[in-house]
């Protein structure tokens, strides 16, 4: 090829060279036209009945290696875990009363993540697979305190928790909840990426998805019916939300080039997988002095399998070049993405109502549900050799 070559490719640069190796020759693809920018950009072919493949660059096949970095957010429903009332603490018989009241949940922070990935670019009908591994930790966190001075009350409605009090609503002074996630995906996949005009770039692609995200929320209170037991008492509920599973992951990469190098790439992937929910809910009290001696008060553990939905979702910018004589190739890429994790909260709420002292009958058990999600920029590196 007489000019360096720029091509923008989901899974890196990639020239159309024809070329065979052993016993899987591929034909030979249609003529590149260069762009008009200083000839350094060649665009796809003129395709006439066949879908020209993008990759590899090389005669015999390009190993290519992904590593990414990523700013995202995670996002759950369902982590409400107290209700703030317009009541005061002292006003035992309107705590039942909400008015004006506000739902708290946690806030959701930004954490960093990456990805690495390795694969190969085949000169079978330019054929591609690898895998990819996806790393990601996310966090939420609250403080929220209820003053008499200021006429409010923290109502607790995530605790199995019966102080000697006369049944009233559970309420609260002071809450502090931290919320964890541990996200590990592994994605094998197999792909084509061809030519569907000059400037239009599509890849379909199969594969399998390997799921792990682990949860750990936990919920401290302090004061309001813990502090009516003698000694003071504050409440600790932990819980395990883990989710492991497999399945079958399909989708479709875009990549649409401008010119010079540059090009947009959106994104779509839908997985199915299989997997084993274990959820494990542990509430105590700890004596506020001396000798801090705890006391259980729930322990609950459900296991099930069910499948989740997952969807993956990109849009970028990306620039493509090629370099040492057309040999090795590299794409970088910044780009928004999304993904949603259907059904991962699976956490049961147990709902303190009134009732006598110590009874737990009229106390409601249901699970929150909810999807995990999560969003942000990732930038990428992909180099082909």
């Amino acid at each position: 090829m007489k000019y360096p070559v720029f091509l923008s490719v989901a899974l890196g640069s990639a020239t159309l060279v024809g070329a065979a190796k052993d016993n899987c020759a591929p034909a030979s693809p249609a003529t590149c036209y260069p762009d008009d920018c200083c000839k350094t950009y060649c665009m796809g072919p003129e395709n006439y009945g066949v879908n020209a493949p993008v990759n590899p660059i090389t005669c015999n096949g390009d190993w290519e290696i992904t590593v990414a970095g990523f700013y995202w957010r995670a996002y759950q429903p369902g982590m409400e875990y107290a209700i703030k009332n317009l009541v005061s603490n002292e006003e035992t018989d309107e705590r039942a009363h909400l008015i004006d009241a506000k739902f708290k949940n946690p806030h959701f922070d930004w954490d960093f993540g990456f990805k690495i990935g390795l694969g190969y670019n085949t000169t079978c009908d330019g054929w591609d697979f690898g895998v990819l591994w996806t790393q990601y930790k996310g966090s939420a966190s609250s403080h929220e305190e209820a003053e008499n001075d200021d006429n409010t009350t923290l109502l607790n409605i995530w605790s199995n928790f019966r102080s000697t009090d006369n049944g009233d609503p559970l309420f609260t002074t002071d809450m502090e909840t931290h919320w964890k996630v541990n996200l590990n995906l592994v994605d094998i996949s197999l792909g084509r990426k061809y030519w569907n005009s000059k400037r239009l770039a599509l890849r379909p692609h199969i594969g399998i998805r390997i799921a792990f995200i682990n949860q750990d929320y936990d919920i401290h209170s302090k004061g309001g019916s813990w502090s009516l037991v003698t000694p003071n008492v504050n409440g600790e509920l932990n819980i395990d939300n883990d989710f492991n599973g497999a399945g079958i992951r399909a989708g479709f990469d875009t990549t649409w080039n401008f010119g010079c190098g540059w090009a947009i790439y959106g994104n779509f992937a839908l997985s199915i997988i299989n997997g084993h929910y274990n959820i494990d809910e542990n509430e105590t009290t700890r004596q506020a002095v001396e000798p801090h001696a705890k006391q259980a008060v729930m322990e609950v553990e459900d296991s099930f399998r069910d499948s989740s939905f997952m969807t993956d979702l990109a849009l970028g910018i990306q620039y493509s070049s090629l370099f040492c004589d057309c040999q090795y190739g590299m794409t970088v890429s910044l780009g928004w993405e999304q993904h949603i994790f259907a059904n991962q909260n699976q956490m049961w709420r147990i709902v303190n109502k009134e009732g006598s002292a110590g009874s737990d009958d009229d106390n409601s058990y249901h699970q929150r549900r909810g999807d995990l999600s999560t969003q942000g920029w990732t930038l990428s590196v992909k180099f082909d050799f």
